[in-house]
């Protein structure tokens, strides 16, 4: 009854935002959204249209890469993992990037929390994009171009990611996208040990975040 509780918004959102102006941190509370998207995103032209070049990355992307988000080691790592990644070119530069798991379960890089990755799916995760290049569709070519292309070479059918209460933009896009969300996971970190609880969320319900 407890985790059902925190895990509802603003509740948690708000002891989130407390306990991260704690020096060092020492305790972290929060609540991931897992979402599905079923079948290969459909090709829109629309998007296509989009001025930005979307790309494979590779490790000699890191530069590029760690100018969005400071995670030289982590993308290397991923890159160590054979994860796939994909940038968004923008006036001769990395505007944004995606990250793509095909491998049978995914470890959460802040909470150790382990996804499994059905045979058919694929588990998208990371996305980011600068500020000054948001609104301009790339996310949406992200899923219908590289995405796309990506599972009907792999012959995936299905997406799974994750979402943190409170990123109300991002939920709302994966939504309007087609994504159904499956479960909530409460995940409590402290002194670098973490533990979780998971939740299903009806069919039948409402999103709430």
């Amino acid at each position: 009854m407890m985790a059902r509780r925190l895990q509802r918004h603003p509740t948690l959102v708000i002891l989130r935002q407390a306990l991260q102006r704690i020096p060092f941190q020492p305790l972290d509370v929060n609540c991931l959204n897992v979402l599905e998207y079923m079948g290969v995103p459909p090709r829109d032209a629309q998007h296509e249209r989009v001025r930005a070049e979307v790309r494979s990355a590779t490790p000699q992307d890191l530069d590029g890469l760690t100018s969005c988000q400071h995670s030289p080691a982590t993308f290397l790592k991923r890159f160590a993992a054979d994860d796939r990644c994909v940038v968004a070119i923008v006036d001769g530069r990395i505007a944004g990037y995606e990250w793509f798991c095909h491998r049978p379960c995914h470890v959460e890089e802040r909470y150790a929390y382990r996804i499994d990755v059905a045979p058919d799916a694929i588990y998208a995760y990371d996305a980011f994009i600068r500020p000054e290049y948001r609104l301009m569709g790339i996310w949406l070519k992200f899923k219908s171009v590289y995405l796309r292309e990506l599972m009907e070479r792999s012959d995936k059918r299905r997406i799974i990611t994750t979402i943190d209460s409170g990123n109300r933009l991002s939920m709302q896009t994966h939504l309007r996208f087609g994504f159904r969300a499956l479960r909530k996971v409460l995940v409590v970190k402290a002194c670098g040990r973490c533990v979780a609880h998971a939740t299903t969320v009806p069919q039948d319900a409402g999103w709430t975040n």
